[in-house]
């Protein structure tokens, strides 16, 4: 039994009007994938991202027309055994190198993995109305924009509730590798280590931020008593919502 989709009666109507209605359902595929990536393209400007309204807006109008010419661009005499997939496929492997330069790692501190997922979404977006499927588009776009937006209140919330330790120690110490270890050996799972020089009293410290995952308060409180026995820090807080 066959199902007629909404997306299929949009592109026969507009295919009803000859080359002329082609040339707009062309036109209409590029302006949604447009739209749509710069939907989400706003919310990552509005945050201050480093891929904004512009460059999503660009993947999504550049994916959306690798696949208008992948279907449209090839003549079915001249090519019969064309397969509009071909073309495409490389755009899903390629907008990796793009997601790429959205990353920036300082040191153990990881930004940009967010906006890079984004950018691989308004592909796939722009990919899907190229293809002339609207709905699947738009979908796709909201979902992500719930993703984007509604979650990101529970992340917040969760990031609060997570614990947070701070040690202070000589400039010339090393203490990572010490840390990994005795944090293994407790089971605390550290989300990521950030760390900065400071003067105290003419003197140069590295302080040292842990965040730390969701752990029970005994084992954080097992784990920095372990801390202060083996690494010997100038000063340790913690900070968490327990």
């Amino acid at each position: 039994m066959d199902i007629t989709t909404v997306d299929q009666l949009i592109r026969e109507w507009f295919l009803s009007f000859g080359t002329t209605g082609h040339i707009f359902l062309i036109i209409v595929s590029l302006f949604a994938a447009a739209l749509f990536a710069g939907v989400i393209g706003f919310e990552r400007e509005y945050h201050g991202h480093a891929a904004g309204l512009r460059t999503h807006m660009l993947v999504g109008l550049g994916s959306a027309l690798i696949m208008v010419v992948s279907i449209y661009g090839f003549d079915k005499g001249v090519f019969p055994d064309r397969d509009p997939a071909r073309l495409a496929a490389q755009v899903v492997s390629g907008i990796g190198f793009l997601g790429a330069g959205t990353i920036i790692q300082t040191g153990t501190d990881i930004k940009g993995l967010t906006t890079a997922t984004t950018l691989w979404i308004v592909m796939a977006v722009g990919l899907a109305a190229g293809a002339g499927q609207f709905v699947i588009a738009g979908l796709g776009t909201l979902f992500s924009l719930i993703v984007l937006i509604s979650l990101r209140r529970l992340e917040h919330l969760a990031q609060k509730r997570a614990p947070k330790i701070t040690l202070v120690v000589s400039s010339d110490t090393s203490i990572l590798s010490d840390v990994h270890i005795i944090a293994s050996r407790f089971g605390v799972n550290i989300k990521d280590i950030q760390s900065s020089m400071i003067i105290i009293n003419a003197n140069t410290y590295l302080r040292v931020t842990l965040n730390i995952a969701f752990a029970s308060k005994a084992t954080i409180t097992a784990f920095t008593e372990e801390l202060k026995d083996e690494i010997k820090p100038l000063e340790l807080r913690v900070s968490s919502n327990f």
